[in-house]
C-alpha cells in the first residue's frame, strides 16, 4: 500500500515523527508526532517546531516580523492603521503560535466587530495577511488559512455628495481661522481642494505629487493603489481652472522657505503628510458647519460630476479604474433617475 509522501526532513522512527537537521556533520532529531495520530498532527507539529527555529513562539512575534519585513511598502496612513489593528490581533492571539490558530478562534475574535462591517472587513483581511505571511514562512501548511471559511461582511453603499456650495463654504472656513483672521495654511488647503476635485485623484497621490510630473500636456498620475496590480497611470489635461490652480501653486511655491519636489507643502516648505492634510481639512469643515463628509468624498463628487458630463467611460479613465463597475461605486446620485411609466 503506498503511504503519503511525507514534508521534506520528516522520517518515522519507531512510533514517532522526527524532523531532521544538520548541524555541521551531525544530525539532530526533532520528536515531532506520534505516526498513529497522523498527517494532521504531524504537520501541527512541524509548523510548532519550525516557528521555534524561526524564532518565531508566539502570534506577536509573527506581527513583529511582518511589521518589519511587509509593512514598510504601505503608505503613511495604511501602516498607521495597520499598526493598531496589529496591537488589538497581537493582544486576542498572545498565548498562540501561528499553527495553532483556527477558524474558530478568528471567528470568535471578529464577533466583536459584527455591528461595524467596515470594521469587521478591516480586522478579518489583517489577519487574513498575518495567516499568509504564516504559510509563507512555512510556520503552517499552505492552503491552511482559516480565514478562508469566514466571509467578508455586507458594507453600505456610502451615497454622501458634497454640493458646489458646500464646497465652496469648506474652501472659505479653510481660509479663516475660529478667530475669523486669515489661517496660514488656507491658500494652500485650498488649492488641494480645488486639486483633488479638478483630478479626481486620492489625497495620498495629490500629496506625493512632484512638480515633475507637471507637464505641458498636463498633470501625470500613477496611484499608488494600482502600482501592484494595472500599474495604470493617468494624465490630466489642462483645463483653464487646473492651470489657476497650477498658477496659485507656483506663487506660493515662490513665497515658500524650501524647495521640495512636492507640490503641497506646509509653510516651512515641507511636503505636507496625510495627518496634517487631514486636520487642516477636518477644521474648515467644522467652522463651515458641514457634516458626514470626508476628504475621500472630494474624488466622489469629481467622478460623480465627471460621469454626468461625459459619461461612465470618461470617470473610469479619470479614476484609474480597471472596470466601470469599480467607477461606478464612487458615482453617487444627486437627484432620483429619471424614466418614463411602463405605459
Amino acid at each position: 500500500m503506498k503511504r503519503d509522501p511525507l514534508p521534506r526532513g520528516v522520517f518515522p522512527k519507531g512510533r514517532w515523527y522526527y524532523l531532521v537537521t544538520a548541524q555541521g556533520n551531525k544530525r539532530i532529531w526533532h520528536k515531532l508526532s506520534l505516526i498513529k495520530d497522523g498527517l494532521p498532527a504531524l504537520y501541527a507539529a512541524l509548523a510548532e517546531a519550525r516557528s521555534q527555529a524561526a524564532g518565531i513562539l508566539t502570534m506577536p512575534a509573527l506581527i513583529a516580523r511582518w511589521e518589519r519585513e511587509v509593512m514598510p511598502a504601505h503608505d503613511q496612513k495604511t501602516q498607521k492603521d495597520e499598526r493598531s489593528r496589529g496591537k488589538a490581533i497581537a493582544a486576542a492571539f498572545e498565548d498562540f503560535t501561528p499553527a495553532q490558530v483556527e477558524t474558530p478562534d478568528c471567528a470568535e475574535f471578529l464577533a466583536q466587530f459584527k455591528s461595524k462591517p467596515r470594521t469587521f472587513n478591516a480586522y478579518r483581511a489583517q489577519l487574513r495577511e498575518y495567516m499568509r505571511f504564516a504559510e509563507e514562512l512555512g510556520l503552517r501548511p499552505a492552503g491552511t488559512n482559516p480565514l478562508q471559511a469566514i466571509r467578508t461582511k455586507a458594507t453600505p453603499a456610502r451615497s454622501r455628495y458634497i454640493t458646489d456650495s458646500e464646497l465652496r463654504r469648506i474652501k472659505v472656513a479653510a481660509m479663516r481661522g475660529d478667530d475669523g483672521r486669515p489661517t496660514r495654511s488656507g491658500a494652500m488647503i485650498c488649492a488641494l481642494i480645488d486639486m483633488a476635485y479638478l483630478t479626481g485623484q486620492r489625497i495620498g497621490d495629490l500629496l506625493a505629487l512632484e512638480w515633475s510630473a507637471i507637464q505641458r500636456d498636463g498633470i501625470v498620475f500613477q496611484p499608488s493603489k494600482v502600482r501592484g496590480s494595472t500599474a495604470a497611470r493617468v494624465l490630466i489635461e489642462w483645463t483653464p481652472k487646473l492651470r489657476d490652480v497650477e498658477r496659485r501653486l507656483r506663487e506660493l511655491r515662490k513665497a515658500r522657505r524650501g524647495f521640495a519636489p512636492q507640490v503641497f507643502t506646509t509653510q516651512d516648505g515641507k511636503a505636507y503628510t496625510y495627518w496634517g492634510a487631514s486636520a487642516a481639512w477636518q477644521r474648515a469643515r467644522r467652522r463651515a458647519g458641514i457634516t458626514d463628509c470626508t476628504f475621500h468624498d472630494l474624488r466622489a463628487k469629481a467622478l460623480t460630476d465627471k460621469e454626468a458630463r461625459e459619461g461612465m467611460s470618461a470617470a473610469k479613465t479619470m479614476g484609474a479604474h480597471a472596470t466601470e463597475a469599480q467607477t461606478a461605486d464612487y458615482v453617487r446620485h444627486k437627484s432620483a433617475r429619471k424614466t418614463k411609466a411602463t405605459r
